[in-house]
């Protein structure tokens, strides 16, 4: 693979987009409970506040505070789901290779070994992927030798019967 196709794919952050989809409607809806939480929490301790103030006046007072914040995290929202797919990427390419290495094999073609930077946390178990599909092919290497020796003895056998 030449370097400027390895760049252009490290590039690509969305790999996986039931993976890194389901993580960033997970990020969203925590930010919603977030805000939500905080809206409960602002909305008792003004009640709490001033029991004898008019409902509307809470009101006022909370959409007064509140409505800045909740503009204030939409502007930061976008940067956090960024950096979550991003970081994502990190784990969802490798799971992507994996899958599709785990769907080469079990159509039963040849695995390229699978290859992780060194310190990531996949490093282990890419090492065993690629145990495991060399141990396939020898065997595979090795049942293919098997018949074609026994192919060979009986196509011997038959000129033997056949000359005698």
């Amino acid at each position: 693979m030449s370097t400027s196709v390895s760049r252009d794919r490290r590039r690509q952050f969305w790999v996986d987009p039931y993976l890194q989809g389901s993580l960033v409607f997970r990020v969203v809806m925590y930010w919603l409970v977030c805000l939500l939480t905080v809206g409960i929490v602002l909305m008792i301790g003004a009640a709490l506040s001033d029991i004898q103030a008019p409902v509307t006046a809470v009101t006022t007072m909370l959409l007064h505070f509140y409505v800045p914040a909740i503009l204030a995290s939409l502007l930061v929202l976008p940067v956090i789901v960024l950096d979550c797919i991003r970081h994502s990427n990190r784990f969802a390419g490798p799971v992507v290779r994996f899958r599709q290495a785990m769907e080469r094999l079990a159509e039963g073609e040849t695995a390229s070994p699978l290859i992780v930077r060194e310190g990531d946390p996949w490093k282990y178990l890419a090492d065993q992927f690629n145990q495991i599909a060399l141990r396939m092919e020898e065997l595979e290497n090795a049942q293919q030798g098997e018949s074609q020796e026994t192919s060979s003895d009986h196509s011997e056998e038959a000129f033997h019967s056949t000359s005698v």
